[in-house]
């Protein structure tokens, strides 16, 4: 057993070296125990190897903010806000991706581009940062607004809670010197990348304008729930994660792929008056697959038929239970569109049937894979939400499109591509 004695007697560098397995907690104390481990913390790796291991984040060895004094000061209380988050503003919810930069915890908000594009990059918005001050004070600051930082909280503070608030302790200063008006065609170029002008449709200006009062009424006070990404497994023919997808005259509007066993949810992290966030716009049974010829997808009447059948050889499935489940799969069900897993061609062609809206999207030709699925709709303020049948088309792993067969119309979602890990 080694005893106190002989651990003080090792060299400084080898001392250091041991105690940076520690936990952050314990190493705090162990460096309370005697002057050789109080001076042996304080070297810089020490406090960077724990941050790494912690909260998977580094910073440079500086004299002010130290290593030490950044995993002391501002990581051990708030390094909990690492991560992904969903706000919750309702119906309209929002993206936050809290990230350590520059030797403090930034809060960035992430917006869907200019509709139709799903393909561009997403928007940035810093909304909040903490900090250490040049006295080494944590301090918390609001980024909105057109006159610069100013105080801010994050008053609920509870690292085992997937919960979190940001509040601004002066809302005057996000007020537009020059009015009311300017304000909200600052925010429409803010928040939507083009100008309340830009917008053709007076339906689209009065969403806008219905979202900036909504969203002001919270006077930049904020609650965040986290999210989780699950990892991709083999046999997931697309990887979870976030897309951006069309929504109509609500623009683009943010999603999350997951699984349920055999069901893929595409819950909403944004949404609109319609379908408020978090609701799950796009549900899909992936048990059974669809292989239709280009003669089938463009005429809407075949289509339908073929959505028919499926749903109803599904229910017969349901009907006989597990013992017949196994036969009544792939081509043993009689079906000419549902085919087994092995005989699954490796691509098929895509066409929007006729009549069908597509907007301007520059959709792929050809696709992985088509299952039957339902979509939520629903009259403004989530009145009378109901289910309709669609087909949830896989191009490739970074994009996928829902055909609203009762709507008439694709949407087309793309991965984001931003790193929010």
């Amino acid at each position: 057993m080694v005893s106190m004695g002989s651990l003080t007697s090792f060299p400084p560098e080898l001392l250091s070296h041991i105690l940076s397995f520690l936990p952050g907690k314990e190493l705090a104390t162990a460096a309370k125990v005697c002057k050789a481990f109080h001076e042996a913390s304080k070297v810089d790796f020490v406090w960077q190897r724990c941050m790494a291991r912690e909260f998977g984040v580094s910073c440079a060895s500086s004299l002010s903010p130290s290593p030490r004094e950044i995993y002391t000061k501002l990581l051990h209380k708030y390094g909990f806000l690492l991560g992904t988050w969903q706000i919750e503003i309702k119906p309209y919810g929002g993206l936050v991706h809290v990230m350590f930069q520059n030797n403090r915890l930034l809060g960035m908000q992430y917006g869907a581009p200019h509709d139709p594009h799903v393909d561009w990059p997403m928007m940035k918005k810093e909304l909040f940062h903490v900090m250490l001050d040049d006295e080494g004070n944590t301090t918390i600051n609001c980024l909105q607004g057109p006159q610069g930082p100013h105080k801010g909280q994050i008053p609920l503070i509870n690292a085992s809670s997937a919960r979190f608030m940001s509040k601004c302790c002066c809302p005057d200063l996000h007020r537009h010197p020059q009015g009311r008006e300017q304000e909200f065609l600052e925010w429409c170029r803010e928040e939507m990348g083009v100008s309340e002008e830009d917008t053709m449709f007076q339906h689209m200006q009065e969403l806008l304008f219905m979202k900036f009062m909504i969203i002001n009424q919270y006077q930049h006070c904020y609650v965040y729930k986290r999210l989780t990404i699950p990892p991709h497994l083999p046999e997931q023919l697309i990887a979870p994660g976030l897309f951006k997808g069309t929504y109509g005259s609500h623009g683009l509007e943010i999603v999350l792929l997951t699984y349920d066993r055999h069901y893929i949810h595409c819950k909403k992290i944004t949404g609109d008056p319609n379908v408020p966030a978090s609701e799950h716009s796009v549900l899909v049974d992936t048990k059974k697959p669809l292989i239709l010829d280009e003669e089938q997808q463009v005429d809407p009447a075949e289509l339908a038929r073929v959505t028919e059948q499926a749903e109803k050889e599904e229910e017969e499935t349901n009907g006989n239970g597990a013992g017949t489940n196994q036969s009544q799969e792939g081509e043993a069900s009689g079906s000419d569109h549902g085919v087994s897993p092995q005989h699954i061609p490796q691509s098929q062609p895509f066409a929007i049937p006729e009549g069908f809206r597509e907007r301007g999207i520059n959709y792929p030709k050809t696709c992985k894979m088509r299952y039957c699925g339902t979509g939520l709709i629903a009259g403004h303020g989530f009145t009378s939400p109901s289910r309709t049948p669609g087909h949830f088309v896989v191009f490739d792993n970074e994009n996928f499109g829902f055909l609203w067969l009762e709507l008439r119309s694709l949407s087309v979602y793309s991965r984001v591509m931003e790193n929010l890990d």
